[in-house]
C-alpha cells in the first residue's frame, strides 16, 4: 500500500540542507581557489609556478575541491538521518551491460553538451579543461583515476542518496544526477555528467554499494584523460604538414604514422561500438529498470515543488548556473 506524506515539510527541509551543503562545497572551492590564484601572484608576482606550470593548474583543481570544499559539505550533511540502500552484489554481466548503457548515455550527452555551448555561446565557447586534455602530469591521473571516482561517488552516490532515498528511489536518482551535471559548472560537461550520474546512481540504489561506481568512473575517467590523450598523442599528424617533400621521404611518413594512426581509429570504433552497444541495451532493457516504493515516498505532483523549490537547492542551482554562464564567454 502506498504511504502518503501529509506533511511536507521534513522533506523539504532535508533537500534544503543538501542543497545549502552543496552550495557550501561551491563557495569554499571558488574560495580557495581564488586564495591560490591571487595570494600567490601578488607574493611572487604572476610569473609564479602555481600559475604557469601543468603542476599549478592540477594543485588548484585538488586542494581546493578535495582538502577543503568536499569536507565543508560532508560536515553539513553529516548528521542528517540516512537510509541507505538494501545491499546486494552485482554479477560481472550486469555490471558490462550497465557499464554500456553508461557509456551510451555519456556520450550522447557530451555531443548535446558541446552543441549546446556552441549554440549558446554563439560558436565562442571553450572547454576550460580541453587545454589540459593532452597534459601527462602524474597529479592528473591522482586527480582524475583516484580522487574524483572516490570523492565525488562517496557525496553524489553514498550521501546524497542515503538521505534522499526515503522520499522515492527515483526522486533521489535524478536529483543526484542533476546536482552532479551541476557541480560540474559548464555545458560541455553538464549533459554527460549528469547521465553517467544518473546511471551510477541507478547501480548504487540497486545494489548499496559504492564500490561498483567507483570502479566505473575510475574507468570511465582513465580512459577519456589517459587513454585518449595517448592515443592521440601517437598521432603525429604534423609531420604530414611539413611542406613539399620527395615520394620516399613521403612515404616513410605514411610508414610512421600508420601504427599511431591504426590505433587510433581501433579506439574510435570501439567507442563508437560501445556507444552503438549501450543503446541497444538501454531500449531493450529500459522497461526493466524498477523502482522500488519507499518507506516517505513522496506523493504525485509534490515532489518537483518540495525537492527544487527550496532555499538550499535554489541557492545551489542559481551558483552553478551563473558559472556556466560565465563559461560560455
Amino acid at each position: 500500500m502506498e504511504n502518503t506524506v501529509y506533511n511536507l515539510k521534513q522533506p523539504k527541509k532535508a533537500f534544503s540542507r543538501i542543497g545549502f551543503a552543496l552550495s557550501a562545497i561551491v563557495a569554499v572551492a571558488f574560495a580557495a581557489q581564488f586564495a591560490l590564484i591571487y595570494i600567490p601572484g601578488w607574493i611572487w608576482g604572476n610569473d609564479n609556478w602555481l600559475d604557469t606550470t601543468s603542476w599549478g593548474f592540477w594543485i588548484k583543481s585538488l586542494v581546493p575541491m578535495y582538502v577543503f570544499a568536499f569536507p565543508a559539505g560532508w560536515l553539513v550533511m553529516r548528521k542528517m538521518p540516512t537510509h541507505a540502500p538494501e545491499r546486494h552484489n552485482l554479477t560481472f554481466g550486469k555490471g558490462i551491460l550497465l557499464f554500456f548503457i553508461a557509456q551510451f548515455i555519456m556520450y550522447a550527452g557530451n555531443i548535446i553538451g558541446n552543441l549546446s555551448a556552441m549554440i549558446l555561446s554563439g560558436g565562442k565557447a571553450q572547454n576550460a579543461i580541453a587545454e589540459y586534455a593532452m597534459d601527462t602530469n602524474p597529479l592528473k591521473i591522482l586527480v582524475m583515476v583516484i580522487l574524483a571516482p572516490l570523492f565525488e561517488e562517496f557525496v553524489f552516490r553514498k550521501l546524497l542518496i542515503d538521505r534522499t532515498r526515503a522520499y522515492g528511489e527515483k526522486a533521489a536518482v535524478f536529483f543526484s544526477a542533476i546536482t552532479f551535471g551541476l557541480l560540474h559548472q559548464n555545458f560541455f560537461q553538464f549533459f554527460y555528467a549528469f547521465g553517467v550520474g544518473f546511471a551510477f546512481a541507478y547501480i548504487y540504489v540497486r545494489t548499496g554499494k559504492l564500490r561498483y561506481t567507483v570502479i566505473m568512473h575510475a574507468v570511465v575517467n582513465f580512459m577519456g584523460a589517459v587513454i585518449a590523450p595517448w592515443i592521440i598523442s601517437q598521432l603525429d599528424l604534423n609531420a604530414l604538414m611539413s611542406g613539399a617533400m620527395t615520394e620516399a621521404e613521403m612515404m616513410k611518413v605514411y610508414a610512421d604514422i600508420l601504427p599511431g594512426l591504426m590505433l587510433y581509429l581501433l579506439y574510435a570504433f570501439f567507442l563508437l561500438g560501445s556507444a552503438v552497444t549501450g543503446l541497444v541495451l538501454f531500449i531493450v532493457f529500459f522497461k526493466r529498470f524498477m523502482w522500488k516504493w519507499t518507506e516517505w515516498q513522496l506523493p504525485k505532483n509534490t515532489a518537483f515543488k518540495t525537492i527544487y523549490l527550496n532555499a538550499g537547492v535554489i541557492l545551489f542551482v542559481v551558483i552553478c548556473l551563473i558559472f556556466m554562464v560565465i563559461s560560455l564567454f
